[in-house]
């Protein structure tokens, strides 16, 4: 049995690429932060295309042709990744905490975050682009608050130059949202670029 127990496990490191690379998109700590505030942020799972929905990176080779590159995964599932990202951004801008998944304190306000992205592009030393739609919505009720929110950035030249450029495209995503939150929390909803997709009835 030992020696079975052995032999799967050189088995599994004989397949594991030896030039396997990994990337995350969230970014290093940040000494630029919104003074701490008793904003509390439930941060909901990310919703993402089925086509990049998979540890590979998957980048685009021209109008009709994708890659999922064997090599160059993220770190993490893509939903939570962006999720981690999205928050770590909020919380950065908000001077909030998130509680996903935690009781939340008593007597402070809690704005609910959701997420769908509806594109998620990446071409190497060209285009680093997300488009999705934002929801946010007060705990404690009333209409939501659905905005478009997206973000293009031009990676420089490598697997690591467009990971860094998809962090600042949801750092930007992140901003975007953040103005989103402030509005519901000052009773005048109103997406980034004024253009609300109309907050639902």
């Amino acid at each position: 049995m030992k020696s079975l127990v052995i032999a799967c496990a050189l088995a599994a490191i004989a397949c594991r690429s030896p030039s396997s690379r990994y990337y995350t998109l969230v970014q290093p700590p940040s000494e630029s932060t919104s003074p701490p505030s008793d904003l509390q942020l439930d941060v909901l799972p990310v919703d993402v295309p089925a086509g990049v929905d998979r540890a590979e990176i998957v980048v685009r080779d021209g109008p009709g042709e994708v890659t999922p590159v064997e090599t160059r995964s993220w770190i993490a599932p893509l939903p939570a990744e962006i999720r981690r990202a999205l928050s770590d951004g909020l919380t950065r801008v908000l001077g909030a905490r998130d509680i996903a998944g935690l009781t939340p304190a008593d007597g402070s306000p809690v704005v609910r975050v959701k997420l769908s992205v509806h594109r998620f592009e990446s071409e190497l030393g060209k285009r680093a682009m997300i488009e999705a739609v934002s929801t946010v919505r007060l705990a404690d009720g009333g209409a939501p608050l659905v905005c478009a929110v997206r973000a293009s950035e031009a990676p420089r030249a490598g697997y690591d130059g467009l990971a860094e450029a998809h962090q600042r495209a949801l750092s930007e995503i992140a901003t975007q949202v953040a103005t989103a939150v402030r509005s519901m929390r000052a009773g005048s909803p109103h997406c980034a670029d004024d253009k609300s997709r109309s907050a639902a009835q």
